[in-house]
C-alpha cells in the first residue's frame, strides 16, 4: 500500500473506528489502527454487539512504508495483537509512540522495547519531518498511574507539514483539555473527535462512552478548528449517535466548521 505524494500535501485515510493512516514529506504515521475483529475473536466482547458493521479496509500487513504507529490507549479496538503484530512484522523498524499500560502491552505481545516510546506528557518532540506532543485524555478518568505520574489515555497533536491535527483518541471534555491542547499552537487545523456519546444503558454493559457530537462540535469549535472528522461512530452499530445531530449543528452555524465523515478506505487530501 504504497502512495507517492506532492511535495507539500498531506493525505489522510481513514480505516474506520479510530483509525488513521497520515502522511506528508515521506512521511507515513498510523494512528489506531484496528484491521481485525479481535473484539470478539479475543473473547473480550459478543459476536453479537461487537463483530464489525464491514470489514477492514486494508490488511494489517499491507500497510507498508509507516514510520511511526500511535496508539491512543490499550482498549482492544485502538490496541490489538491481530493487527499491530502483522503491521510490525511489514513494518520492523517502525516506531510505537504510547502510554505505558500501551507499552506494556506491546511487550507482551512480542514488540521490542527499543521501538516504543512513551513519552512525557505535554512535552514537544520532533524527530526529522514529525512533530507531535501528547495530552492527557479522560475516558472518563484519567487513570494516573499513584507512583510515576504516568496517564494511560493520550491526546495526540500532530504537525504534518504546515498543518497541526488533533487525534483525541477515546475521550470527554475537562476543564484543561482546550488548553492542554493548545500548549504549543494557536489552533488546530484538523479535530479527529468521537461522537458516539454516551448514556446509562450503554454504562450499564460496561461500555466507557465518549464525547457526543454536541460536544465533539463545541471542542472542535474552541481549537478554532477548520475540519471536524467525526470517529468512533461507524464499526459497532449499538455503540453509535445518529450522525443527523452534527450535521444539524453544522448546518445551523454555516461555514463555521466543516464536517467530514470518512468511510473506512476513504482518503482527503489536503
Amino acid at each position: 500500500m504504497k502512495r507517492n505524494l506532492e511535495a507539500g500535501s498531506v493525505k489522510i485515510t481513514y480505516l474506520g473506528q479510530a483509525g488513521f493512516i497520515l502522511e506528508w514529506d515521506g512521511v507515513r504515521i498510523v494512528i489506531d489502527p484496528y484491521l481485525s475483529n479481535y473484539v470478539v475473536d479475543g473473547g473480550i466482547g459478543s459476536p453479537e454487539l461487537f463483530s464489525r458493521a464491514f470489514p477492514p479496509p486494508f490488511r494489517a500487513g499491507e500497510v507498508t512504508g509507516v514510520k511511526w504507529i500511535f496508539l491512543t490507549h490499550d482498549h482492544a479496538d485502538h490496541c490489538d495483537p491481530q493487527t499491530v503484530l502483522p503491521m510490525h512484522l511489514a513494518n520492523p523498524s517502525a516506531r510505537f509512540v504510547c502510554p505505558r499500560p500501551v507499552a506494556e502491552h506491546l511487550q507482551k505481545v512480542g514488540i521490542p522495547s527499543d521501538l516504543v516510546l512513551v513519552p512525557q506528557i505535554l512535552e514537544k518532540q520532533q524527530y526529522g519531518a514529525m512533530e507531535f506532543y501528547a495530552v492527557p485524555a479522560a475516558h472518563y478518568g484519567f487513570d494516573m498511574n499513584p507512583l510515576t505520574g504516568e496517564y494511560a489515555y493520550f491526546s495526540f497533536v500532530i504537525k504534518m507539514g504546515s498543518q497541526w491535527l488533533v487525534h483525541s483518541g477515546d475521550t470527554i471534555d475537562y476543564p484543561d483539555f482546550v488548553g492542554n491542547i493548545l500548549k504549543f499552537v494557536s489552533a488546530v487545523d484538523i479535530a479527529c473527535l468521537p461522537v458516539n456519546g454516551r448514556d446509562v444503558k450503554r454504562e450499564e454493559m460496561g461500555i466507557v462512552g465518549n464525547l457526543n457530537s454536541v460536544e465533539a462540535y463545541s471542542l472542535a469549535a474552541r481549537l478554532k478548528s477548520k475540519v471536524l472528522i467525526p470517529i468512533h461512530n461507524d464499526l459497532f452499530t449499538f455503540n453509535s449517535e445518529d450522525p443527523a445531530i452534527l450535521n444539524d449543528l453544522a448546518e445551523k452555524h454555516k461555514g463555521e466548521l466543516k464536517i467530514c465523515w470518512l468511510t473506512a478506505g476513504n482518503q482527503m487530501e489536503l
